[in-house]
Formats: C-alpha cells, sequence, structure tokens
C-alpha cells in the first residue's frame, strides 16, 4: 500500500491511522495500539491531539525547492518558513495552553517561567554557556533585552555604548531613539576589530558596554579567534568595560570549539544574549540575557519597566517545544539544510578566482557571506537590475549609524553585498550567484570585463 493512502494530510500535519484500524490492521488489542504510539510519542517521533489523534513529527523536509516561482531572495534574514514544522509547534501551542492555563491569567515572574528557566539553563550548557537560574531572564526578543542595557546604569557611572561597524542594523535605531550616545570601532573581512582605536576608546574610559557579535557578524559573516576572544576580554576586564555577546546564530554552529566569550569569561564582564528568532520565527518574540551577577537586580527593574512580563504562552509554548526534544530535532533539521546551501556559495566562490568579488568573500558558515563590490560599481543600479531578474540582495550600508556612513565613505570603505541564504532554495543558489556574478561583470569597464573572462577560461582549458 502506498505511503500516501496509508497516511492523511489535513491542517494539522501528517494524521496517522487511528487506533483502532491499527489494532484491525496488525491483529492486536486497542490497548497494545495505544501503547504503541505512546512508546513513539515518548521518543518525540509523534503526538497527540485530542479529539483528532495521532501526527507524525514532521523535520520540514518536504519542501519543493525545484517547483519555487517566487524571486530568489538573497535579502532576507527571516527563518525558511516552508522548513518550520507548524504542525508540531501548533501542537505545543495547544499543549502550552492546557498544562499553563492558571499562568496565562497572572502575570508572570521578572525573570520568566521558571520553568522555562531550569529548562534553558540545562539547554545552554551545550552552548558553553554555564550560569546560576538567578541570572537568567527571559525577554521580549533580544531588542527588550538592548533596550534596558542602554537605559539601565552600569558600575562606573559610564553612558556611552560602543558598537562595531558595521553592525545589526536595529542597533543604531535603538540607541538613537533612546538618545544614548555611541561610539563605533571598524570591524573589517581583512583585519577583524581595529584593535588600536577599540582599546583607545576604551581608555577614554566612557564606554559602559561593547555590543558584538563574536559569532557569525551580521552583516560581514565572519567569526573571532579564541585569541581574539581572549583579547577582547582582556582589554574589557583592563578598562572596566562590560561585553553585550549577541550570539544570535549560535544554533547553527556545527564546531565543537568554537566557544562564546561567556565560555572564556573570567570576571564577569560579559551579558550573554540569545534569539530563538533566526531558528524558529520571529513572531515568537523570546529572547534569553545571561547577566553577571552585578547587573541582575538593575536589568530587572528595567525590563519590568519595559513590558511588566514577556508573553507567558510564547514561553508555555518554548518549553513544551524543547522539552520534548522536538526543538533539537528542528535545529538539526535547520543547521543541516543551511549548511548545504554554505557549501554550494563556498563552491561558486572557490570556481571564479580571478573575479575579485568572489575571490575576496569570507567562506562564512551560518547563513550568510558578503561580496566586496570593485571601485565605481553603483550598488543601488546593480540591486535594480538583480532584481529586474528576480534576484533580491541587501547592501551593507544599511547597517552603519546614519551619522557614520558618509565618514565611512570618505575613509574609503568598500561597498558590500550581503548573501543569505536562508530564502533560497539549495537548487537555485548556483544560479542566482551566477545572476549576481553576470550583472557585476556588466558594470565593469569593458577592458576589465574581457581580462577576466579571458584568463578564466584558460583556466579552465
Amino acid at each position: 500500500m502506498a505511503r500516501q493512502d496509508r497516511l492523511n494530510w489535513d491542517d494539522k500535519g501528517i494524521r496517522l491511522p487511528a487506533v483502532r484500524a491499527v489494532a484491525d490492521q496488525y491483529q492486536c488489542s486497542v490497548s497494545t495500539a495505544i501503547r504503541a504510539y505512546e512508546w513513539l510519542e515518548q521518543r518525540h517521533l509523534v503526538y497527540a491531539i485530542p479529539q483528532s489523534g495521532y501526527y507524525a513529527v514532521q523535520n520540514g523536509t518536504g519542501a519543493q525547492d525545484m517547483d519555487w516561482q517566487e524571486p530568489l531572495d538573497f535579502a532576507s534574514a527571516a527563518p525558511d518558513p516552508r522548513v518550520f514544522p507548524y504542525a508540531d509547534f501548533r501542537h505545543c501551542m495547544d499543549l502550552a495552553m492546557r498544562q499553563k492555563q492558571d499562568e496565562l491569567f497572572l502575570y508572570g515572574t521578572q525573570q520568566g517561567l521558571p520553568s522555562l528557566i531550569a529548562l534553558l539553563q540545562k539547554q545552554f550548557a551545550d552552548y558553553q554557556v554555564f550560569a546560576r537560574v538567578e541570572q537568567f531572564f527571559i525577554t521580549s526578543g533580544v531588542q527588550q533585552a538592548l533596550a534596558a542595557l542602554a537605559l539601565m546604569p552600569f558600575p562606573g557611572g559610564k553612558t556611552k555604548v560602543m558598537v562595531e561597524l558595521p553592525t545589526y542594523h536595529n542597533m543604531p535605531t535603538l540607541l538613537e531613539s533612546l538618545r544614548v550616545p555611541v561610539a563605533g570601532v571598524r570591524r573589517t573581512l581583512e583585519t577583524g576589530l581595529d584593535w588600536d582605536s577599540l582599546e583607545r576608546q576604551f581608555a577614554a574610559g566612557d564606554i559602559k558596554f561593547f555590543y558584538v557579535m563574536p559569532r557569525f557578524h551580521n552583516p560581514i559573516g565572519t567569526s573571532m579567534t579564541a585569541v581574539e576572544k581572549k583579547r577582547l576580554l582582556r582589554l574589557a576586564q583592563r578598562y572596566d568595560v562590560y561585553l553585550v555577546e549577541d550570539d544570535y546564530l549560535a544554533d547553527l554552529e556545527d564546531s565543537a570549539r568554537q566557544d562564546p566569550l561567556w565560555a572564556y569569561d573570567t570576571h564577569e564582564r560579559v551579558i550573554y544574549l540569545k534569539s530563538y528568532s533566526k531558528i524558529l520565527f520571529p513572531g515568537l518574540r523570546v529572547g534569553v540575557t545571561v547577566l553577571p551577577s552585578a547587573l541582575v537586580s538593575s536589568f530587572g527593574l528595567y525590563k519590568r519597566m519595559l513590558d511588566i512580563d514577556t508573553s507567558v504562552l510564547s514561553q508555555a509554548a518554548l518549553e513544551v517545544y524543547i522539552h520534548s526534544g522536538m526543538f533539537a530535532h528542528h535545529r538539526k533539521t535547520i543547521r543541516s539544510r543551511y549548511a548545504a546551501r554554505m557549501h554550494i556559495v563556498h563552491e561558486q566562490l572557490a570556481a571564479y578566482p580571478y573575479f575579485a568579488p568572489f575571490r575576496d568573500a569570507p567562506l562564512t558558515g551560518g547563513e550568510h557571506t558578503v561580496l566586496p563590490l570593485p571601485w565605481g560599481i553603483p550598488a543601488h543600479t546593480l540591486m535594480s537590475r538583480l532584481e529586474s531578474r528576480g534576484i533580491l540582495v541587501d547592501t551593507t550600508e544599511r547597517y552603519y549609524p546614519v551619522d557614520m556612513r558618509e565618514c565611512e565613505r570618505e575613509m574609503g570603505i568598500e561597498t558590500m553585498l550581503r548573501l543569505n541564504i536562508s530564502n533560497v532554495p539549495k537548487q537555485r543558489i548556483e544560479e542566482g550567484m551566477q545572476q549576481i556574478r553576470e550583472e557585476i561583470l556588466r558594470l565593469q569597464p569593458k577592458s576589465m570585463r574581457e581580462g577576466i573572462e579571458c584568463r578564466q577560461q584558460e583556466d579552465e582549458q
């Protein structure tokens, strides 16, 4: 009997045969069929929905990439909606409604659901983040944590926040709206952080924290080495500066040797931020902040001022999703799919050694990389031409504070295309990158374009 004859699709997912149908088919008692389903449920292979039946846990691999008719979106950083197991998470929401119905009619605790925090404490050990329960706070996304940290007083009375240039595009806007003074330090593909500028500004004495992305930097995609992380921590300790570590893509790390800043911190200098937006979906609005002991009390006051409490339903659903093993299963699926897509990106970059944007692009992990554009290439013209061909891309321009963009241009900082693979089907990545290459070449002088193509052809022969 074919699979589609035995299993039924409905709006809740893949519905499995009813208990009595299983008993009839395998000539066993109903109680035996029930125990079999319970055995599968305990191993997170199926789940039950009351008055509906049993459903298979999906791994999100059924999307038909070759049937993709939408534009090839290298600009979006949102998770791939075709991979998310909606039915599984809907089950977790339903279960959370039943299990936490009393808490839904009360304001939660200042830190978050105690049962979720206890679970996260264990999960974060897998990320090499070891901390006490009282150091954890559940926030309404990482954005809320950043707002609280920017507003709250820090030991020593310092007021200025330092960001990397470029940095997460919403951070400069947030600081500007809160009227928090901002400093910047350049981070480049070639040399990483500008260590001399960093130390000078730390030594000046007014930096309360440095917002940094050591892993899979957004937008350039590179990661710090262990040596660089230790150097940053030594400087932070020497000049009494806190480090806000945004580890937003921790779930995509496939190297056991890549530990967060927190793992190297011996003086409680690091504030660790973790988001579930990239691995699940942004609408969940659950972030986690792990704080040094000296900042716990002040952070709690400012968090409560901003929202009283983070959505209890979102917290409860995430707790069910993690506790059931579904999160670990989904994370494995996402990591595998994104790694396969990034492998194709790396193959394309390596295939054209005479084409500077591909040659100079970093071979990153995670979900994105950048293409440094040759001088004189009009980025907005390039983006417009690509869009007319059904290719959406982004530049790194908006990842700088507005008042620093012109300064960066005058300093000769090159424009880069940011390419994100989370919403591009695997089988279409090569096609998209070929078209990006073609359009960049068309905007270069004819002599340069012909020289590149000639050397490429000679190399292939």
